[in-house]
Formats: structure tokens, C-alpha cells, sequence
């Protein structure tokens, strides 16, 4: 088998050599390929899109602030708040009987809480949770886009 294979390179150098300078170029295009058109997994998940949000920063201890006065809010059990990128979202537990009306003005004085500088830079979701006859519904959505001063409502 091997005589044969050596046989073969003798007599077909040049082609062996065209093939393997083909070769290399094809690896070569795939890769500039896989460089221009593909994200590296070491690049930031959100781009350039966020490069600035240190200046804008969502602190900690104002997050905290806005959790206690919002969970002082009659008929709020509970509030989370997450943030993730751009997005802060607020996870509240409402006490049982608290009406979609309620809810709103509720999100809307949470709203009120948060610092214009925070609101100007970062989308903000409200999530209501509240259990009714033993079953947990979410009842009110409310989404605030940076660039609107009011909250969008969807009442399920």
C-alpha cells in the first residue's frame, strides 16, 4: 500500500502541490470569513449598545430605596427588581383584592420613585403577581420605553 501511495506522489507532484496551496486558501477565506460575520464568544452578549451604561449606572442603593418605598405602598406584599442590561424590571406581589386600576397607579407612583436620569437611559417592565382563590394570576403588565414619559398597560 505504501509503495503505491509513494508511487503516486512521484508522479503527480504537481498536482499535490496546487491542492495543498488550495487548501490553505480555502482554510484561510473560511476564517476571515468566520472573523468578519461572526461574534466572538468574547465579546460583550449586548454589543456596543451598552458601552456607555456606567455613566448611567442603576445603583444598588438606589434599587434598595425603591424597594422599601415601594413595598410601604398599601396593598403591595413584595417587590423584586431585576437588571438586565438596559431592562430593570419590577416583580410585584399584590395583596388579594387590589384592582387592575390600583395596580396602574401603583406601578405609575413606583414609576415616580426612580431617578429621570435612570428612566432616560433604561426600559423599564412592571410584572403584578397576585393570587386569586388560591390560583396566581398577573393581571397587569406595564412596559415604560426610555424615550416615553408614560407607562403602556396590557391587562390580561
Amino acid at each position: 500500500m505504501v509503495p503505491k501511495i509513494k508511487k503516486f506522489i512521484k508522479n503527480n507532484k504537481k498536482q499535490i502541490k496546487i491542492g495543498i496551496i488550495v487548501l490553505i486558501i480555502l482554510i484561510l477565506l473560511l476564517s476571515l470569513y468566520k472573523s468578519f460575520f461572526y461574534s466572538d464568544s468574547q465579546k460583550a452578549i449586548y454589543g456596543v449598545r451598552i458601552r456607555d451604561i456606567k455613566e448611567n449606572e442603576f445603583k444598588e442603593d438606589e434599587k434598595s430605596s425603591i424597594k422599601n418605598k415601594a413595598s410601604k405602598i398599601s396593598g403591595v406584599k413584595d417587590v423584586d427588581i431585576k437588571v438586565k442590561g438596559r431592562l430593570i424590571k419590577f416583580f410585584v406581589t399584590f395583596e388579594d383584592g387590589v384592582s387592575n386600576d390600583d395596580i396602574k397607579a401603583k406601578f405609575n407612583e413606583m414609576l415616580s420613585y426612580v431617578s429621570s436620569k435612570v428612566k432616560d437611559y433604561y426600559d423599564i417592565s412592571f410584572y403584578s403577581k397576585e393570587t386569586i382563590n388560591g390560583e396566581v394570576k398577573y393581571p397587569v403588565i406595564g412596559y415604560k420605553h426610555k424615550s416615553k414619559q408614560e407607562i403602556s398597560f396590557d391587562v390580561l
